[in-house]
């Protein structure tokens, strides 16, 4: 057969050393599985010995806590069935780990402890007893059965553990140094502890032990002491696991020095009857050395573990390489076999078809390979090449066009990730930070010492500081495109200080560092923004306290000479006594992203990022940040910025937020809150301020309950699972009911943005508050959408309309001085009302041009006089006005709602512009007589 065919003699010789390797490696990766299951049995049983020595120790310590309740506390009743739920707990994972592990004896074993269990169990009433005794009148020794039935069930678990241990070192002898250090811990810990407990009502009386019983202590502390010497001599050798020699010797020296305060104790009793030591400190005598010898058999059986599992990996990764070396072998015979076969036919076969391919001009499929250099090769190669020379054109134009789409793509794949990113981080930041601040407000309304009152001011500080410096670090990508936006408020930098010093200063003193705070006198109050100005220079002072370790941090702030006039430029000076920083490192300080030393992330942790956007908003603010320093003296970083003075009498921003509240109409409210801690802290705010409250977990049934029942108001948030906050007001406005599918829907959202408010609109909400809310921030949201008297009704911390108002009005009359600033609040009262005729003259002729003018007009004279919001209902009115025009549905309905709010708010308008003017004339006469 083989004489007229090569390759089958080929083919026959190469099957038969192919079949050869395959049966080898299937013989040994049947051996190396078979070394795997004992490992993986090996793993098991270890796995048991550690639940069973935790078991034991634990119900050991468990008789200890016992005792001493019943020795110590009027009513042990509840830390007795705790210690009785602990035992019971460790009892039933044992009894559960050995009945689903095989080994000799197991039903047996099995069995005992369960008998073991049972007798504990019929003696706890024994225990009960002596506790519902008088505290002074009980005796343990009334609950002895108790107590050695407690011992019985620990040996019983320390015979199934040596059972187990002495299967593990028939398995695997390599194990057995570690099975001996394991059953060593556990036999010092009994040598150690049971004396200790036996001894506790001689301690308790006073009473002297006898010759015998102080024979049988000594013998014990030597039993335990010899087995220490062992474990020394044994784990002396060389390659000992590092880990058991430091363990043997933190539990030696934790023995030795409980036993040298208890043989003091011991040789100490006189017999006078008063206890030679409280009853919980000699139990804490005892247990305290508990631990480093417990740690000793964990750590043995850890790495007793550890050596299982990687006998078993390696088994298993020798079985899988043979499996693959067995299966290279079947495809290497399989591709000898295809390699001959397709020698000349199918190339001929690919040829010819190819040919006729190219001669219809498909050039689109590549040329097959012949397989080998031969003539059949050649011919392939040309015609590939005459393929290759008519797509040159057509591909070349290709690859432009698809790497031009790929750079589109990829530029706009990373906006979308950059937006998302940011919306993401700002949701999972605000989220938690909206339930501290709730709770905190929540925690003010409560009784509160000075001390309690004054930690509680620090977490509102620290809270907005902290609200501040996200909002700055999320708003990067501003900073970077240089569209940061700055605020201009009044404020006091004295207080701006004082409040960074009660964030730090308890940092500062916890480390032991001195924080010295040295301000000279500085302006009252300046326009500028706080905010940004805080988060410098708590970045600033933050890095000093972090960077150091011994001395002092220092914060002063100086007004410089160099102002123009009407401005003051002020200096602050942090410096500490810190680390440094290098010479070479000062250059790219302000980098984003970079630190001093590589080192300095890996010890202090840290972006980079915070002293780069300090200098991004100095110099945004028009000021500079300098830096001197050198290795192992310290920092001092310098800020000077330039700032505007504030008209006396314009207010400061509060540095908290007031704590009045006065009475709002009793409102009947539906928030829809997945997260439980937000949902707690809106609806304690919400009751503290009377009104009732009905909490939806998801937007379904937020749903159900909004069609079945009339509700005030709505609060809702706008990330919630199955059926968000905007797909839950779609629905409300959706639904049959006349007067349901109007109530007022409030969003209450982490993601603050432009585009979530038009969102918001868009659904049909008819507010916005932003996480975290302060109370004033939610009653003023409230007030809005119900049309209640919310601006008179807040106080001033509460409300920012009205401090915008205020201060603007007051830089109107710095500006212009009181004659022509009053012109023009005068103006506005007097022209206020006829244009407010107008509008509802117009809407009621549905005149949406006239209506339009008039509420624009109206919307220009408010912002003029700081009437923001009033500006801002004027907005609505003008864009339902364009609505009507374009013969939008519904719009008539929305024009009128949008009118008769207006018309209810323009009123207590004109008040409050009236209110704010005179308070601003009287502060500045008062001011004129004090100087």
């Amino acid at each position: 057969m083989f004489r007229h065919s090569l390759a089958r003699l080929v083919l026959a010789l190469q099957w038969t050393a192919i079949l050869a390797v395959v049966a080898l490696t299937f013989l040994l990766a049947g051996r190396e599985w078979l070394a795997y299951v004992a490992a993986d049995r090996i793993v098991a049983l270890t796995g048991v010995d550690r639940v069973l020595f935790t078991a034991s120790a634990g119900i050991r310590f468990e008789l200890g806590v016992a005792g001493v309740a019943v020795l110590t506390e009027d009513d042990p009743a509840a830390a007795i069935a705790e210690s009785h739920r602990q035992v019971d707990g460790y009892y039933g994972e044992a009894a559960f780990s050995i009945a689903e592990t095989d080994f000799e004896g197991r039903d047996a074993l099995l069995a005992s402890i369960r008998d073991a269990h049972g007798l504990l169990a019929a003696r706890r009433p024994l225990l009960d007893a002596v506790a519902a005794q008088p505290l002074a009148g009980r005796d343990m020794a009334d609950a002895e059965p108790w107590l050695l039935a407690t011992y019985a069930l620990a040996e019983r678990l320390a015979e199934v553990s040596v059972a187990v241990t002495n299967t593990v070192r028939m398995l695997d002898p390599a194990v057995v140094e570690l099975v001996y250090v394991r059953q060593s811990s556990y036999l010092i810990r009994e040598r150690f502890g049971r004396p200790c407990s036996a001894l506790r009502p001689d301690v308790q009386r006073n009473q002297p032990l006898d010759r015998v019983r102080l024979g049988e202590w000594r013998e014990g502390i030597g039993a335990y002491r010899a087995r220490w010497d062992a474990l020394d001599e044994q784990l002396a050798r060389p390659g000992a696991p590092v880990q058991l020699v430091e363990d043997v010797r933190r539990g030696r020296a934790a023995t030795r020095a409980a036993q040298d305060r208890m043989d003091a104790v011991i040789y100490g009793l006189d017999g006078s009857g008063v206890p030679a030591m409280a009853p919980a400190e000699w139990s804490h005598l005892c247990t305290d050395a508990y631990a480093p010898v417990l740690a000793l058999g964990e750590h043995a059986l850890g790495l007793a573990i550890e050596h299982a599992e990687r006998r078993r990996a390696e088994a298993q990764r020798m079985a899988l390489l043979m499996a693959v070396l067995s299966l290279a072998s079947l495809l290497l015979g399989g591709l000898s076999i295809h390699t001959v076969q397709r020698r000349l036919s199918a190339p001929m076969r690919q040829m010819q078809a190819t040919i006729d391919r190219l001669s219809r001009q498909e050039f689109d499929e590549p040329v097959p390979a012949a397989g080998y250099p031969d003539e059949m090769g050649a011919i392939a190669g040309a015609l590939e090449g005459l393929r290759v020379g008519a797509l040159a054109s057509r591909g070349l134009q290709r690859q432009l066009d698809e790497a031009r789409r790929q750079e589109v793509a990829r530029a706009n794949e990373a906006n979308r990730a950059k937006t998302a990113f940011l919306a993401t981080m700002s949701h999972e930041v605000r989220t938690p930070l909206n339930g501290i601040l709730a709770m905190g407000q929540l925690l003010g309304d409560s009784p509160l010492s000075p001390q309690q009152r004054q930690w509680l001011d620090g977490i509102f500080q620290s809270g907005s500081l902290l609200l501040a410096v996200l909002n700055d670090v999320l708003d990067y990508a501003k900073i970077e495109a240089g569209r940061m936006e700055l605020e201009c408020a009044v404020f006091s930098p004295q207080a701006l200080l004082q409040a960074i010093e009660a964030s730090v200063a308890p940092q500062a003193l916890a480390k032991g560092l001195e924080y010295r705070s040295t301000v000279a006198p500085l302006p009252a109050r300046l326009l500028g923004d706080p905010a940004k100005l805080g988060q410098v220079l708590l970045n600033l002072v933050g890095n000093a306290v972090k960077f150091t370790g011994e001395g002092r941090v220092v914060v002063s702030a100086r007004t410089r000479e160099d102002a123009a006039p009407g401005r003051a430029r002020v200096e602050f000076t942090v410096s500490d006594t810190g680390i440094g920083i290098a010479p070479e490192a000062l250059g790219t300080l302000f980098d984003a992203f970079t630190q001093s030393d590589s080192s300095i992330t890996r010890r202090f942790g840290g972006t980079g990022l915070g002293l780069a956007i300090s200098r991004r908003i100095v110099e945004a603010m028009g000021g500079t940040i300098a830096v001197e320093s050198a290795p192992g003296q310290g920092s001092r970083f310098t800020v000077a910025v330039e700032f505007a003075l504030a008209p006396s009498a314009a207010p400061a921003v509060p540095v908290a937020p007031a704590a009045i509240e006065p009475a709002m109409p009793e409102l009947s409210i539906l928030l829809a809150e997945d997260n439980p801690v937000n949902a707690a802290a809106a609806v304690g705010l919400l009751e503290r301020m009377g009104h009732r409250v009905t909490h939806a977990a998801d937007g379904l049934a937020a749903v159900r309950l909004a069609g079945c029942h009339d509700y005030d108001a709505v609060l809702t948030d706008l990330a919630m699972p199955g059926l968000d906050g905007l797909e839950l007001a779609r629905r409300i406005r959706g639904l049959p009911h006349a007067t349901r599918s109007q109530v007022p829907i409030i969003a209450v959202t982490a993601t603050v943005s432009a585009e979530r408010m038009q969102d918001c609109f868009a659904a049909g909400m008819t507010g916005f508050v932003g996480k975290p809310f302060h109370r004033g921030e939610l009653r003023h949201a409230l007030a809005v959408a119900i049309g209640a008297d919310e601006e008179d009704a807040l106080p001033s911390a509460a409300r920012p309309l009205v401090l915008r108002r205020s201060s603007l009005l007051a830089e109107r009359m710095a500006d212009l001085g009181p004659d022509r600033a009053g012109r023009i609040v005068g103006l506005f009262v007097e022209t206020a009302p006829e244009l407010m005729q107008e509008i509802r003259a117009a809407a009621a002729s549905r005149d949406a041009e006239a209506c339009g003018d008039a509420a624009h007009r109206l919307k220009s004279a408010a912002g003029l006089v700081g009437l923001s919001r009033l500006a801002r209902m004027a907005v609505l009115v003008e864009q339902a006005a364009a609505e009507l025009a374009e013969e939008a549905e519904a719009a008539a309905e929305t024009l009128d709602r949008h009118v008769a709010s207006l018309a209810g708010a323009v009123p207590r308008a004109i008040v409050e512009v009236e209110r704010v003017w005179r308070s601003i004339l009287a502060a500045q006469r008062a001011d004129g007589v004090k100087r």
